[in-house]
């Protein structure tokens, strides 16, 4: 029983990114969750914006005498459109939201494991 075990540690250390230089690969890592979060962070802008805009026409909508029959039930309709299309955005920034989070626990615990196996190879 101890032998699938073993297989199996063995498999996930060998995944493990064996970079040459830590401290490079902890700066790597730096840049790529910055990336990550710039983007997490247009993500949202993009989100906000669009509802925004559809609750803007949808206030508009109410002055009647400026728009007419037809111009309220377009303005209507488009904001209608972009509701939903703002809340497609919204769910893909809260699943990115998650992924990015995920990726930065992911990436802690490899550079915990790293820097172990780092001090464990100066104690030998």
């Amino acid at each position: 029983m101890a032998q699938p075990f073993n297989d199996l540690r063995e498999r996930l250390l060998a995944a493990l990114p064996q970079p040459a230089n830590l401290a490079a690969y902890r700066e790597e890592t730096t840049k790529l969750l910055a990336r990550h979060a710039t983007a997490l962070s247009w993500d949202k802008i993009t989100a906000y914006t669009i509802l925004f805009i559809a609750m803007l026409l949808y206030w508009w909508s109410f002055y009647p005498e400026r728009l007419g029959a037809a111009g309220i039930y377009s303005f209507r309709f488009g904001s209608g459109v972009l509701f939903f299309v703002g809340a497609f955005y919204l769910v893909s920034y809260k699943i990115y939201d998650s992924q990015v989070a995920t990726l930065k626990e992911i990436k802690q615990v490899q550079l915990q494991i790293l820097e172990l196996q780092a001090s464990l190879r100066k104690d030998e």
